[in-house]
């Protein structure tokens, strides 16, 4: 990358993919999923949509996620507003939450499933938590309460009552604290979503845009999914290579492999910077990525990463010698049309 000092313009390097699909590859701690984690017997019972309430009629080829009360020390009383959850740590960190929550450990939340970020987020209104330090929190779910509830009122100063039930009851669904005082500070590592709906979230299996389970759990996964696993990315939660690959096959399209196997048939200076530019941007994340996890890869996986590293500096290096020649033809071109002319 040169300094802006060289004449090179931000714009053509400038990132713009928007922020909700930003993936790992662009932004390490970003993903353009939000995915709700759980054990393998609740996993296949989502996916058919055997733990929806008798009264609610889930259509074939749906699943249905359990809407349920979060829950922590000395404010379950506060929490009455039913949610369901989700995370949006990258894949590759979701094995995290196991080694952190015992309860995640014995329920053996190795699986999840994901939804595209963009989607939950205009059609099922899906937000971030709010979180605040402890006493905030508390103050904010009391006020919240009492307005819900009916006994508190607003009046402006005209003497009219203000109703704000609404914006709250969409707020207190979404508050939890720091926890900033205890031992473990609180949950902020859970990169916490919520669907704000007590009665649950009904899907299409359609929606589905990638599945975390273990290898040997994957057919009968599949089976439930029929001809829709094909169009899932169904991959090992805790095997950062087959994630950090997954997005490499998308970012792949965005670089244009064809026009990076035909460099020297390129002769625009710019299309040539923006291929260099997406193509570094790539490297340099997958470099920061292997540096990460090389010590959990071995054989013949740490060779694919190696090799791929390899085969991308040398695109740079085609791509600077192609620009070179570009440049130094047009200089020559130029000289002659200058010879020419005495």
């Amino acid at each position: 990358m040169q300094l802006p000092s060289s004449g090179i313009k931000w714009s053509n390097f400038r990132n713009t993919t928007p922020t909700f699909n930003l993936t790992p590859i662009e932004k390490p701690d970003f993903s353009p999923f939000l995915i709700h984690m759980t054990g393998k017997n609740s996993l296949v019972s989502i996916l058919k949509g055997e733990n929806a309430p008798k009264e609610l009629q889930i259509q074939e080829k749906h699943g249905y996620l359990k809407a349920v009360k979060p829950t922590f020390d000395g404010q379950e009383a506060y929490y009455d507003s039913e949610v369901v959850c989700f995370t949006e740590s990258p894949v590759f960190a979701l094995d995290f939450f196991r080694y952190r929550s015992f309860r995640r450990w014995d329920d053996d939340q190795q699986f999840g499933i994901g939804f595209s970020k963009t989607d939950l987020i205009r059609e099922r209104e899906v937000r971030p938590v709010i979180y605040l330090d402890t006493p905030s929190n508390s103050e904010l779910l009391s006020l919240a309460n009492k307005l819900i509830n009916g006994n508190l009122q607003v009046i402006n100063s005209e003497g009219e009552v203000v109703n704000y039930n609404n914006l709250f009851a969409k707020i207190k669904p979404l508050l939890f604290p720091l926890l900033e005082n205890t031992r473990l500070q609180g949950f902020m590592w859970e990169r916490e979503w919520r669907c704000p709906n007590h009665s649950g979230m009904s899907f299409p299996h359609s929606s589905i845009k990638v599945i975390c389970c273990p290898r040997n759990e994957r057919k009968e996964i599949e089976g439930v999914l029929g001809d829709l696993a094909e169009k899932i990315d169904i991959i090992e939660s805790w095997r950062e290579y087959d994630d950090v690959t997954n997005f490499l096959k998308q970012r792949e399209i965005e670089i244009n492999r064809v026009a990076l196997n035909k460099i020297k048939e390129i002769k625009s200076i710019a299309k040539l910077e923006f291929l260099k530019s997406r193509n570094e941007q790539t490297l340099n994340a997958l470099n920061a990525y292997y540096g990460v996890f090389k010590e959990t890869v071995d054989g013949l996986e740490a060779r694919n990463i190696r090799q791929i590293v390899s085969d991308m500096k040398q695109k740079t290096v085609e791509i600077d010698e192609q620009i070179k020649a570009i440049n130094e033809e047009t200089k020559a071109k130029e000289e002659q049309a200058k010879a020419n002319k005495k």
